[in-house]
C-alpha cells in the first residue's frame, strides 16, 4: 500500500506540448500533468490531486473538474484517473492552493478527499477460510510511490529495479509455535487456514518441495516469510502469458522480521528452485531514468504492457523518514507505475 498525498507543490517546469498548441506539460514535485496553455508558470504553488483520489462532488465542481471524474454515486465522490492527452500522460490535476498551506503539506483531510478502494475479487476466486493472525506472521512493508518522495531515494547507491507484477499478494512462511515451526499462509493483510487457503495456497501447492528446501536453508528461526505475487488466469487483466493457469513469483523474503538483501534472495531462491520477479536493471540511476524504466512491455514473455517497477537498494540497511530520531523509519523501497498501465482500458484492480 502507498500513501495518498494531496500535496502542496511548487511548479518547477512548464514546457510546450509537442502535439497540441493549446496545451502544456507542467511539472511539480515528481509529477507531470497536461494543462491548458498559460495556466501555470514556474514558482506557482499548486495542490496536486493524484490518480485514485476520491474528490467530493461540490469540490470537483468548484475546481471545474467534475466532468473528468468517475462517479458511481452522482452525489458522492468522483475518482481521479490518469489520462493520456495527445500522447502524454497526465497524472491527476493541479488546483489552486487557496488554503495558504506551505509546500509539502498534505491537504487530504482539509478537502475531505479519500483514497479509492479497489473491489474484492470475483466470487469464483476462492480466498479460503480466515485464520487467527499469528503475531510473527507480519504483513509486508508499505511501498510508497517514488513520485511522492523523489528526494528520499539515495541515487548514489547501487539500485535494483524489479518488474512490478499485476496480480494478488501471497504470504507463505513458517512461524514458531508451541510445537516448533508452523506453516502459515495468507493474503496481503489476513492469515488463512492452511487446510482451506484457497487461491493463496496455490504457490505452496505448485512449489511445495522448493518452499521446504528454502525453509531448510534458513534453519532454526522464529519466522520466515516469503512474499510473492500470484498472477495469471482469473487473477487480474494482465496475465503474463498464463492464460489458462496461475503463475507465481517471489519478490521478497523476511527472516525474523528483517528483509534480506536482494542478492541473497536471488541466491537462496535459485538454490531452492523458486521463481523470482524479473530484474529490469541494476546500477545507479536518476529519477528520470527510473521513470523511463517503468514503461514498456513486460519482460515475462512480452505479452502486454508493464505495470511498472519496484526500486530498492542492493543494501537493505537503508531507511528514510523524519530523521535519525524517527522511531518508525521507513524502508527505502519505492514503486513507479507506468502511465500506459494507468490509462489502459478494461483494467482490473481487485484487492
Amino acid at each position: 500500500m502507498s500513501d495518498l498525498l494531496v500535496s502542496v507543490l511548487q511548479v518547477t517546469d512548464v514546457k510546450a506540448h509537442p502535439n497540441a498548441e493549446r496545451l502544456e506539460i507542467v511539472s511539480a514535485g515528481g509529477w507531470e500533468i497536461v494543462s491548458g496553455k498559460d495556466n501555470y508558470k514556474p514558482g506557482d504553488l499548486v495542490v496536486h490531486v493524484p490518480p485514485d483520489a476520491m474528490v467530493p462532488r461540490p469540490l470537483a465542481e468548484q475546481w471545474g473538474v467534475a466532468q473528468y471524474l468517475s462517479f458511481k454515486d452522482p452525489a458522492g465522490s468522483g475518482r481521479v484517473k490518469a489520462a493520456k492527452l495527445r500522447g502524454f500522460v497526465s497524472y491527476g490535476f493541479f488546483a489552486p492552493n487557496d488554503s495558504g498551506a506551505a509546500i509539502g503539506a498534505n491537504l487530504m483531510e482539509h478537502y475531505s478527499i479519500t483514497k479509492y478502494e479497489p473491489p474484492p475479487p470475483p466470487v469464483g476466486m476462492s480466498a479460503g477460510q480466515m485464520a487467527r493472525n499469528h503475531p510473527l506472521f507480519h504483513t509486508y512493508t508499505d511501498i510508497q510511490n517514488l513520485r511522492n518522495y523523489r528526494d528520499q531515494l539515495d541515487y548514489c547507491q547501487d539500485l535494483v529495479v524489479l518488474e512490478k507484477i499485476h496480480g494478488t499478494n501471497s504470504r507463505i512462511g513458517w512461524v514458531k509455535g508451541e510445537n516448533g515451526l508452523e506453516l502459515a499462509i495468507g493474503t496481503h493483510h489476513t492469515q488463512r487456514k492452511t487446510e482451506d487457503c484457497g487461491l493463496y495456497g496455490t504457490p505452496y501447492v505448485q512449489y511445495r518441495a522448493e518452499f521446504d528446501r528454502l525453509a531448510f536453508a534458513f534453519g532454526d528461526v522464529n519466522s520466515l516469510i516469503v512474499f510473492g505475487e500470484i498472477y495469471g488466469a482469473g487473477v487480474q487483466d494482465l496475465h503474463y502469458g498464463a492464460m489458462k493457469e496461475k503463475g507465481y513469483r517471489v519478490f521478497d523474503i523476511a527472516v525474523d522480521g528483517r528483509y534480506i538483501e536482494w542478492s541473497l534472495l536471488e541466491h537462496i531462491c535459485a538454490g531452492a528452485g523458486l521463481p523470482i520477479v524479473p530484474v529490469i536493471a541494476r546500477g545507479q540511476f536518476t529519477f528520470e531514468q527510473l521513470c523511463g524504466l517503468a514503461v514498456g512491455n513486460t519482460t515475462m514473455g512480452d505479452a502486454h504492457i508493464r505495470e511498472g517497477v519496484v526500486v530498492r537498494p542492493e543494501n537493505n540497511e537503508l531507511f528514510w523518514g523524519k530523521g535519525t530520531m524517527d522511531p518508525h523509519p521507513k524502508r527505502m523501497i519505492f514503486k513507479l507505475i507506468s502511465g500506459d498501465y494507468l490509462t489502459r482500458k478494461g483494467g482490473t484492480e481487485y484487492h
